[in-house]
């Protein structure tokens, strides 16, 4: 009899055919569980979640423009549990004060981070930075009370630069290893052993790395005088990091300005220098100096934020007024200020030039025809709706809206109070202490002076080069009476 196969019948496969299948089979199944788990720990987004106190929160959009993200998570993100642990890890690098309230940040009771600070999931809780962090004012009126919070006023308790030179001296030490800050973070984060893999191998040495990286990028700082709090290098951060210009020497030391009734300057310009004429241009480049990069969500955050900005207002002065007298202080404004800081004067929102005012020079000799040239090619690169920008000539006027909270006053911040501003310079403190938050009510700015303001404050040196406190001496030449009055009137404005 026949012992042959029906025709219908496959043959068997060779066992190494078999085998091959099944391995491309476990390799596939693998690269599936990778992705998913890539996706997981890398990727898969939470909405926001924004806590506050409901008696205390005034409404949705406060609470993002405080917490809120601008969109820079995925590429400037930093692991949140990395970063918590990091003042426990090295007290040693911090100094006096302890923590990340020794940086002067303004912190709500029971937020996770202090305002200015995002925390959104991408796969792991990422933080960056927002437009609060250096717009939220903290102050006091009385010694011992509990800081208040001005939204959208300077940050003049914040102290960016230390900050940072903190970050990277963590990262120069050699406990910044994973075998050191694991167990740290472990004390207070669940962590599965894919979390642990993640962070020795990837996290923690990347930030390690992007540490480093940023010092290097921000080197030229060290060559000239220490921001203190409440200021920045406002134009050598673009010029010399976004579009990657050489060190020329320049320095644009600058207080954070404030951002109440942005709405009202519209057709003026904006920046201390007048190096902006648009509003949108400000919001723009200040999204991408905190990371993010425009693409999906990049216009749509910056235009909620021209929008919230447009008519946010600043809290009342807190302290008593004559009536009367500032009645006559209004006068005296009408007859000698309005023409550049009242909404409609005839100079508001225009540059004036540096022959006229006499301030500090610097931050204008910063941003010159060649500088905007070359950020306006990188925006474009980067796919920016337009942004116009124009070289520096002068110190913009601007309209006066929250006076009372804006000290110290000038560009740089190198006059300590509206009674110091008006008195002729010669006669200003050469030296003073800012970053204290003490309201003074009478003189109108921050306590300057006092041995509470010199432990806790930064000492100001008016000789140094970009902290000049010369110039702006219009109302010098007012009789004392019409002064107080001055003073009372802009105590209102």
């Amino acid at each position: 009899m026949s012992t042959s196969r029906p025709s219908d019948a496959r043959p068997t496969p060779p066992k190494w055919r078999r085998r091959a299948l099944i391995a491309l089979a476990v390799v596939l199944l693998g690269c599936v569980l990778a992705g998913v788990l890539f996706w997981w720990k890398f990727l898969k987004t939470e909405d926001q979640a924004f806590t506050a106190d409901p008696e205390t929160a005034a409404s949705a959009d406060l609470q993002r423009f405080k917490y809120g993200t601008l969109g820079g998570d995925l590429i400037a993100g930093i692991p949140y549990p990395i970063l918590f642990i990091l003042p426990r890890v090295f007290p040693d690098k911090i100094g006096e004060g302890g923590g990340y309230g020794a940086f002067g940040l303004p912190w709500e009771p029971g937020q996770r981070l202090p305002m200015g600070f995002s925390i959104k999931r991408k796969g792991f809780e990422r933080v960056t930075v927002n437009c609060a962090l250096c717009h939220t004012t903290q102050y006091r009126l009385v010694p011992g009370e509990n800081p208040r919070f001005a939204v959208g006023g300077p940050g003049h308790t914040v102290d960016i630069q230390r900050l940072l030179r903190f970050l990277f001296a963590c990262a120069h030490d050699e406990r910044f290893t994973a075998d050191r800050l694991l167990p740290e973070m472990a004390l207070h984060f669940p962590m599965d052993a894919a979390d642990v893999a993640l962070y020795k191998m990837v996290l923690i040495p990347g930030m390690r790395a992007a540490l480093l990286e940023a010092e290097r990028q921000l080197a030229w700082m060290d060559k000239r005088p220490d921001w203190g709090p409440g200021r920045d290098d406002a134009f050598g951060l673009p010029k010399f990091v976004l579009t990657q210009a050489d060190d020329d020497g320049t320095l644009s030391t600058t207080d954070f300005p404030s951002l109440w009734k942005l709405g009202q300057r519209k057709g003026g310009l904006f920046q201390a220098g007048g190096e902006a004429t648009e509003l949108s241009t400000v919001v723009a480049t200040s999204a991408l100096g905190t990371g993010a990069l425009p693409g999906p969500g990049f216009d749509r955050h910056n235009d909620w934020t021209e929008a919230f900005i447009q008519d946010l207002a600043p809290p009342p002065f807190p302290g008593q007024t004559d009536p009367a007298r500032a009645a006559e202080g209004s006068s005296v404004f009408a007859r000698h200020c309005a023409g550049c800081h009242a909404i409609g004067g005839e100079r508001t929102g225009t540059s004036i030039p540096l022959a006229e005012i006499g301030t500090d020079p610097e931050h204008v000799k910063t941003w010159q025809e060649k500088d905007a040239r070359r950020m306006k090619k990188v925006g474009a690169a980067l796919g920016v709706k337009e942004a116009p920008m124009i070289a520096a000539t002068g110190y913009v006027a601007k309209p006066l809206v929250g006076v009372w909270l804006l000290g110290p006053y000038l560009h740089n911040g190198s006059v300590p109070t509206l009674m110091d501003l008006l008195a002729p310079p010669h006669e200003r403190p050469r030296i003073f202490w800012r970053g204290y938050d003490l309201v003074d009510q009478d003189r109108v700015g921050f306590v300057s002076s006092g041995p509470e303001t010199e432990k806790a404050g930064f000492r100001y040196d008016t000789g140094l080069r970009g902290n000049g406190n010369r110039g702006h001496e219009w109302g010098t030449d007012l009789q004392p009476e019409q002064k107080l009055a001055l003073i009372d009137y802009l105590k209102g404005l």
